[in-house]
């Protein structure tokens, strides 16, 4: 079991619990399960990718926020509006990435 998923499911049950209890805490007529469903944390293996496209790449940087503050290494306006020049390493590290 990795130790991530231990802590994640110490916290859907902290937060289940909390949730029993403020409904059983509220002053209300509506009837509510206290039972809560158990979020599935089994992992997701993929095993395929397809690289994407220049055109994928321009798309998800036409959809960035251009907003920035000074703790960006490289602002979003700045890689939008280098587009032309930006594409093609951006293409190369994203399909390095899914390999």
């Amino acid at each position: 079991e990795e130790p991530l998923q231990g802590r994640a499911e110490e916290f859907v049950q902290f937060l289940s619990d909390k949730i029993a209890q403020i409904r059983t805490d509220l002053d209300s007529d509506w009837a509510v399960s206290i039972e809560m469903p158990r979020a599935d944390l089994s992992p997701v293996m993929w095993n395929e990718f397809e690289p994407v496209a220049p055109e994928e790449v321009d798309k998800a940087v036409g959809a960035m926020s251009t907003s920035t503050c000074l703790l960006d290494p490289c602002p979003s306006w700045l890689v939008s509006a280098s587009r032309e020049v930006t594409r093609g390493w951006l293409q190369a590290v994203i399909n390095a990435s899914l390999r």
